[in-house]
Formats: structure tokens, C-alpha cells, sequence
């Protein structure tokens, strides 16, 4: 088996010897040699036994077909006519006797590496599954909204008027709870007089009575308070609602109109 090998001399330079290289050098010796005289090859054999081992090495083997190159563990760039069984699974490259690339074969995926492909396509596929049906409720829900809307509006006026009576409802609730909330604010505010005049101003303590009224009515202002503020809110979200169902009713009917 003949090997040519990737090394680095003194200078730095690094160089890759080659069939090719081998050859083109086997043939310069070759034609120097033809044209000495006879005399010369009789005077000094030992160098033409010389010159015939320097081609033996240099010169490929004539029945190699191709090479393989390869990498060792320690970076050395390998090339050779035979491949090495143990570097069959390992990355390497097949090329002609020119050099020229005619297939690259990866090195042979680690049992880990390809246990954590699979674990990974899995969970993209899990996701990528999760995602659809996400996507095909949320579709599914808005078609259905708009049948609703279709069935129960007959034109964008009837819209308007619903919302501004269910606007109308939760104002109502809202005054109310500001008229209670108010109630109970003056009711609280008698207490903690109370409890200020007659007993704080005195430098005496608050009865437990006293104290739990005054904390009993805080507590439900505050409730209130609460209330009120969901209400609010319910009514934004309302308002927000019958928006964009009068936007959606307008498409949908305009797409009818269309057709």
C-alpha cells in the first residue's frame, strides 16, 4: 500500500504530497536520465540504482484506480490507495488519481448524537403539533362567532343599540356601587370621630367594639372599591367587544353583498 502524507518543514510551509506530485517528479527524473550518454550509466552504476529507487517510490501504483484521504486524530492530513478498516466510519474522501474529488463520506453519527436528534425531531414535532391544534380551536372559534353574529344582528343599527343598552346596565351598577361606597365612607368616618374624640384625644384605649366597626366598614369600602373596578373594566372590554363586532359584521356582510 503506498501512502503520501500532509507534513510541515522548517519554514512553516506546510505541503501535501501527492500521487500526482510523485508522478510529475518520477518523470523528471526519467527524462534527465535519457538524456545522459551511455559512458555515464557505465561510470557511475550506483547511481543509477540510485535513480531507479527514487523512481520505485516516487512513482504511484500503476494499478491504483483511486485514493482516499483522510484525517488522523492528531490533524495529520492522510492520503493512500487503501483505506484503513477502522477509518471506514470515520469521515474520509475518495479521489481520483488526479486529485479530483469523487465522493465524501461523513464520519458515522455517535449513538449519543443521534439519541438526541431523535429527542429533539420529537419534541418539534410535539410542538409543531400543539401549535396546529392551537390554531385550528382558535379558527374554529371564530367561525363560529361569526355565524352567532350573523344570526343575531340582521344589520350594523341593531349592533349600536344592544351595546349601548348593556353599557347602559353596567353604568347603573356602577352608580350603585359608588352611592354604597359613599354610604358606607360617611359611616366610617363617624366611627373613627368617635373613636378619636372619646377615647384617643383622651389618651385612652379604643374598645374592641369600637375597633371592629370601624375595621368591619373599611373592609367593606374596600370591597366595594373592588367591585367597582371590575365593573369598569367589564364595561371596556364590552365596548372593545361590540367594536370589533361591528368592524367583523361589516366585512362579513360586505363579502355577502359581494357574492
Amino acid at each position: 500500500m503506498s501512502t503520501w502524507w500532509h507534513n510541515q518543514n522548517a519554514t512553516g510551509k506546510q505541503t501535501i504530497h501527492t500521487d500526482t506530485d510523485a508522478f510529475n517528479i518520477a518523470n523528471l527524473i526519467a527524462e534527465m536520465y535519457q538524456r545522459l550518454p551511455l559512458s555515464f550509466f557505465n561510470l557511475a552504476p550506483a547511481a543509477v540504482m540510485t535513480a531507479a529507487l527514487v523512481l520505485a517510490l516516487l512513482s504511484p501504483p500503476a494499478t491504483a484506480q483511486q485514493l482516499y484521504k483522510w484525517v488522523e486524530e492528531d490533524g495529520t492530513i492522510r492520503y493512500s490507495d487503501r483505506l484503513p478498516p477502522d477509518q471506514r466510519k470515520k469521515g474520509h474522501q475518495t479521489l481520483s488519481t488526479q486529485g479530483r474529488i469523487l465522493e465524501t463520506t461523513e464520519a458515522a453519527t455517535p449513538p449519543e448524537e443521534l439519541k438526541r436528534r431523535r429527542a429533539e425531531q420529537k419534541r418539534l414535532e410535539e410542538e409543531a403539533r400543539k401549535k396546529a391544534e392551537q390554531e385550528a380551536a382558535i379558527q374554529a372559534e371564530k367561525d363560529h362567532h361569526d355565524r352567532v353574529l350573523l344570526m343575531t344582528f340582521s344589520n350594523e343599527n341593531e349592533i349600536i343599540e344592544v351595546e349601548k343598552e348593556r353599557v347602559a346596565v353596567i353604568n347603573s351598577v356602577i352608580n350603585l356601587l359608588r352611592k354604597n361606597s359613599a354610604q358606607e365612607q360617611q359611616k366610617l368616618e363617624q366611627l373613627e370621630q368617635r373613636a378619636q374624640r372619646d377615647y384617643i384625644d383622651q389618651d385612652k384605649a379604643v374598645p374592641g367594639g369600637l375597633a371592629q366597626n370601624i375595621e368591619y366598614f373599611a373592609e367593606k369600602i374596600r370591597g366595594i372599591e373592588h367591585q367597582l373596578e371590575l365593573k369598569q373594566a367589564e364595561k371596556e372590554r364590552l365596548k372593545k367587544q361590540y367594536a370589533e363586532d361591528l368592524i367583523r359584521y361589516r366585512e362579513l356582510t360586505k363579502t355577502d353583498e359581494t357574492n
